[in-house]
């Protein structure tokens, strides 16, 4: 049955945070698949180095993101960025990232960052 470690139900409920409720069993698994591929998505965009705390992975992230924007005419607003990293091909993390990012105009790539790494923290 594969791995039978056990978490706290915290941890389960974390992961759980954005189910649609209720929920059959096989929802649960594709939704904790999907978060799963998300997360491995995410660490896939960073640099490979050592990381010191959870706010530094964030900021990494967040500036990895952003350096999909190149063309970008700024300021630009949310979906500007977000159109942008779709034609760039940017990886799905990054463009749900810039997705949830307020819907507000951004005057260059480190604004983009401190909002992106806003919503990752």
């Amino acid at each position: 049955m594969g791995n039978t470690k056990l978490i706290s139900p915290a941890l389960l409920q974390r992961h759980l945070h954005k189910v649609a409720y209720p929920a059959t069993r096989a929802e649960l698994l594709a939704h904790a698949r999907d978060e799963y591929e998300r997360v491995v998505g995410a660490l896939e965009q960073l640099p490979d180095r050592r990381y010191s705390r959870p706010a530094d992975v964030s900021r990494a992230f967040a500036e990895a993101a952003s350096g999909h924007l190149g063309d970008v005419a700024y300021p630009a607003r949310r979906d500007d960025l977000v159109a942008c990293a779709e034609r760039r091909h940017a990886a799905r993390p990054v463009v749900e990232a810039l997705r949830r990012i307020p819907d507000r105009r951004y005057d260059g790539p480190g604004a983009v960052s401190d909002a992106i790494a806003e919503e990752e923290e």
